[in-house]
C-alpha cells in the first residue's frame, strides 16, 4: 500500500508545482476516445482500459460511489479481482486494518490508525483460529473474516474494496454501478503537462457517456 500512497503525493506535488494555463471539457457519446467504446458492455469496457492504462500511465479505475459493505458474505467472491482489502470502525477512535492481496494469498497487514503500521496478524487480541496471518490463502481468509464479524467488538466494522486494479481481472460487481473514473497525466513538453480526470457513464448496460476534464499547466523545476 505503501506504493498507492506514495503515487498519491506525488501526482499532488505535481500539479502544486503546475500554473494552470488552460483547462477544457468534453463529452462523448458517440464512437470512442483512446480506444474506449460508446456502447460497450462493462467488461469490454475494462479490457479496453486494460490496454488505455498500458498506453498512459495508470493501473486502476474508481467505482463511482461504491459503498463499504457490512457482511464478509457480500465480499466473498470479491477479493480475487483486488489487491487489497481494508477493515474499518469509524466507532470513536477510527480503526483500521489494510489486508494486501497477491496470488491469491495475504500478502502483508497493515494495523492502526490514519497511518497503519506493518503487522503479522490481525486481531491481536482474538483467539489464534480466527486470527488473520500473513500468508493465508483466500478461502482462509473469508472463514476467518466470518468469525471475526461475529465478535461484539468487531461487528461494527465495515469492508471497503479499493480502487480497482487494472492487473487483476474484471470484476463482475463493477456492472452494478453506473459511474467509473480515473484520471492520468502526460507530458505534452518539455515544460508542460495535461492532466486527464475522466469518467465514465454507463446506461442500460452499455458504456452511454466519456465526460473528460482537462488541464494543461506549466512544469517548473
Amino acid at each position: 500500500m505503501k506504493r498507492i500512497h506514495l503515487c498519491i503525493i506525488t501526482t499532488l506535488l505535481l500539479l502544486s508545482c503546475k500554473k494552470d494555463n488552460s483547462s477544457n471539457s468534453q463529452t462523448i457519446t458517440k464512437g470512442s476516445k483512446w480506444g474506449i467504446q460508446i456502447g460497450s458492455s462493462p467488461a469490454d469496457v475494462f479490457a479496453q482500459l486494460q490496454q488505455v492504462g498500458a498506453d498512459k500511465g495508470f493501473d486502476e479505475v474508481a467505482v463511482v460511489y461504491r459503498q463499504a459493505f457490512s457482511k464478509p458474505a457480500q465480499v466473498q467472491s470479491l477479493f480475487k479481482y483486488y489487491n487489497a482489502v481494508t477493515l474499518q470502525t469509524s466507532q470513536g477512535q477510527i480503526e483500521r486494518a489494510v489486508i494486501e492481496l497477491d496470488d491469491n494469498k495475504v500478502k502483508a497487514i497493515n494495523t492502526g490508525g490514519a497511518l497503519p503500521s506493518a503487522a503479522t496478524k490481525w486481531p491481536q487480541n482474538v483467539a489464534d483460529a480466527l486470527t488473520i496471518h500473513q500468508g493465508d490463502p483466500l478461502s482462509t481468509l473469508y472463514l476467518k473474516l466470518v468469525g471475526i464479524f461475529q465478535l461484539p467488538q468487531y461487528a461494527g466494522y465495515q469492508i471497503i474494496l479499493p480502487n480497482k486494479p487494472l492487473s487483476n481481472p474484471f470484476d463482475p460487481d463493477m456492472a452494478n454501478y453506473n459511474e467509473w473514473a480515473f484520471t492520468f497525466t502526460e507530458s505534452t513538453s518539455s515544460s508542460t503537462s495535461a492532466t486527464s480526470a475522466v469518467r465514465l457513464i454507463f446506461k442500460n448496460g452499455t458504456l452511454n457517456t466519456i465526460r473528460i476534464g482537462y488541464n494543461e499547466g506549466t512544469v517548473y523545476n
